[in-house]
Formats: structure tokens, C-alpha cells, sequence
């Protein structure tokens, strides 16, 4: 049966989950990664911002193409590829010394990202087809800990460790899960030998989009509030920076925390609910920031913030997977494209806000969140049961 894994495949299963989850730990080290290594770098301020986008950039190249590929070829190949580009660049870069070297070797980490990303949600939610959404959560979860490792990571630099150290500590945890992954037994693929342009067919259906503009609002939000949540708080209370900074400590390991009680949601509520309750958390928690003059107040509020937009990405991401079992590579690549738009999109947005307060930015999480609501609301209107047909079918 198409999609279904071989036998005796409970720890196969097992440990394509386990392998999945270390990917995305991976993931979120690289997404934060040229963040971290600035600092320990000689290069202009102009250098230092192009540094900084060419990750997201390899990341964006990377996700636009990769679903189709997925469904054709299946989640090993691809996964296999971005770990060695990952491990390649981060084992080369500390004899890396000029400019363009540097240049070339992020956006070709931010490449690897951007097919690891992707390869290990489809993986997961292909694995996963019981309950696709708390394994998303739970893989959130893990992008959350890479996220977090990569700036602890660096701050530990001048101490016990360098720079050099870590670079290559993450080259071989990708050489690593490479090797452990190449005897596992992968699903196969949705769509196999089929033609790309037939694949592609699937995103001429208007619930595709819908998923689209869901997580394109999400990701606005959520990446305004890691770029604003410190400042609003600084500037509302004239506090120190220092101080304001646990604003987004809140907000981080609320997000982090978030993902592991989606797990309880989920069986209590299902996935719609599970979005509609993290929606009115959002909301929520942005009410309280608005209305509060207190730090507690305000510290508390992007904590209920950070536990609303949690575990709407991944619980969508399992929705479209359930929408679209065989092409789940190719619509899971076209929305998390529109996801990574919207996530450029949302902190440029607070800003035009907060030109007319530092309190306005509340409203990108707040005005996301009901859109999010009313989204989740059309799209089980519009697809209440899999329309997606097999290949034999077609």
C-alpha cells in the first residue's frame, strides 16, 4: 500500500521519528546560527547584514522547490543531501576567511535548512498518520531546544569552548544522524515516477491557499513578537534592556512549552479546536499587554502570547497533511514558502504600527490571531474530509 511502511516497522518507525525530531533540533541550530556567529566575526556592518540574510534566503530557495522533489523521490534523498551540505559548510567555515567564501558557504547551510525543514515535517506527518498533529507539535518542539542551543552554544565562546569547536560539534551531530538514517527504512513516496508538472497540479486547489494564508499570518506574528517583544516592553516602561530581555524569554519558552501541552489539547479537543484555543490565547495575551503598566503585567502577557502561537503551525502543518496524504511534500513546500514570506512580512508591519506607539504592534498578533480563527473555520468548510484522489485513481 502506497505510503505505508515495511514490515516490522515499529522501530523503524521509531527511529525515523527520533531521527526527524534531531533534524529539526539541527534546523533551528541553523536558522540562529549566523545570529550567533556575528559577534566572532571581522566583517563591515553592510557584510554582516548581507551574512545575516543569506540563510534565510538559502532557506526560501530551498523550501520553494523541494516539495514537488519530495513527493516524487520520497524524504531520504533529501534529507540525506541537506545534512552533508549542513555538515560540509559548517566543518569548512573555520578556514574560511574571505567575504564571498563565507557568503557562499551560508547560503548553502541555509539551503540545507530550508530541505531539512521541510523533508523532516513531511517525513514526520508521513510516519506519523494516526496523529499527525501532536507529532508535528512535538517536532516544533524540538526546533524550539535548536533555536535556543545555538545562542547558549555561543555564549559559552571565551569560555570553555570556541567557536571552531562548536562549528565542528555541529558538523558531526549531522554526520551523525546522516549515517543513522541511511539503513532505516523511509515510506515511499506519494507520487513516485510521476511527473512534476502532475504533482504541481495539487496547488490549483483553493484549500492549498487557504493553509497558505493560515501560516503566512501565523509566521507574521510570531516572528514580529521575537523582533518586538523585548522593545515594547522597554519603551512602554523605560526599563533597561537587560530587564526587558525577559519579555522574550517569556515569550521563547512559552512557545517551547506550548508545543508539549498541544500534545494534552489535541487529544482533549482535536486540531481545530487545538487552533482556536491558540488563537485565544493570542488574543489574550495580547489584551493584557495592551491594557498592562506593570512589568509583571506585561511579562505575563507575552507568556499567554507565547502559548497561543505555539502550536498553530505544526497543528495546521497536520490538517494539510490529512488534506493532502500523497502530496503532502508539495503543498507542505508552497505553504511553508508563503509561511517564511509572511514571517519577513509581519515585523516590517509592526513597524509602520509603532509609529504610532510601541503598544500598537500588539495588534499584528492580535488581528493574526482572529484571521487565523477564521481561516481554520473556512477550511473545514471547504474540505470536510480528504479530497486529495491516489494516483491510481487519478
Amino acid at each position: 500500500m502506497r505510503g505505508s511502511m515495511p514490515e516490522n516497522s515499529s522501530f523503524n518507525r521509531t527511529a525515523l521519528l527520533l531521527a526527524a525530531n534531531a533534524c529539526m533540533f539541527v534546523f533551528g541550530v541553523v536558522l540562529l546560527l549566523m545570529g550567533s556567529l556575528l559577534p566572532s566575526l571581522e566583517v563591515t556592518y553592510s557584510e554582516a547584514g548581507n551574512l545575516g540574510s543569506f540563510p534565510l534566503a538559502g532557506i526560501l530557495f530551498a523550501t520553494l522547490l523541494v516539495g514537488p522533489i519530495l513527493d516524487v523521490l520520497g524524504a531520504k534523498p533529501v534529507l540525506t543531501l541537506a545534512l552533508a551540505l549542513i555538515a560540509a559548510c559548517l566543518g569548512l567555515m573555520p578556514v574560511l576567511h574571505s567575504y564571498p567564501e563565507l557568503a557562499a558557504a551560508t547560503f548553502t547551510y541555509g539551503v540545507g535548512g530550508g530541505l531539512l525543514n521541510t523533508a523532516a515535517n513531511a517525513l514526520v506527518a508521513d510516519v506519523s498518520a494516526g496523529g499527525r498533529a501532536a507529532a508535528l507539535n512535538l517536532l516544533g518542539f524540538f526546533f524550539s531546544l535548536g533555536a535556543i542551543s545555538a545562542p547558549l552554544a555561543m555564549s559559552s565562546v571565551g569560555g570553555n569552548l570556541s567557536v571552531i569547536f562548536v562549528l565542528r560539534a555541529l558538523a558531526v551531530l549531522c554526520l551523525l544522524i546522516f549515517i543513522v538514517m541511511l539503513p532505516l527504512g523511509f515510506p515511499p513516496p506519494g507520487r513516485p515516477g510521476i511527473r512534476l508538472r502532475t504533482v504541481l497540479a495539487v496547488l490549483n486547489h483553493p484549500a492549498v491557499w487557504l493553509f497558505a494564508a493560515l501560516l503566512f499570518f501565523e509566521s507574521g506574528s510570531e516572528n514580529c513578537m521575537f523582533v518586538w517583544a523585548a522593545k515594547i516592553v522597554a519603551d512602554v516602561l523605560h526599563t533597561t534592556p537587560k530587564r526587558a530581555n525577559l519579555a522574550l524569554v517569556a515569550l521563547s519558552a512559552a512557545l517551547g512549552a506550548g508545543r508539549l501541552l498541544a500534545l494534552v489539547w489535541l487529544r482533549w479537543i482535536g486540531s481545530r479546536g487545538t487552533i482556536w484555543l491558540s488563537a485565544g490565547f493570542a488574543v489574550a495575551g495580547s489584551l493584557v499587554v495592551l491594557e498592562a503598566n506593570q512589568f509583571s503585567g506585561m511579562v505575563a502577557g507575552m507568556l499567554v502570547i507565547g502559548l497561543g502561537l505555539s502550536a498553530i503551525f505544526p497543528t495546521a502543518l497536520g490538517i494539510a497533511g490529512d488534506r493532502f496524504p500523497e502530496e503532502k511534500g508539495t503543498v507542505f513546500g508552497a505553504i511553508m514558502t508563503i509561511a517564511l514570506v509572511g514571517g519577513t512580512a509581519g515585523p516590517k508591519l509592526a513597524s509602520w504600527a509603532a509609529a504610532y506607539g510601541p503598544t500598537r504592534v500588539l495588534w499584528v498578533p492580535l488581528v493574526s490571531a482572529v484571521l487565523v480563527g477564521a481561516l481554520t473555520i473556512l477550511i473545514s468548510a471547504r474540505a470536510p474530509q480528504p479530497i486529495v484522489k491516489t494516483s491510481a485513481q487519478s
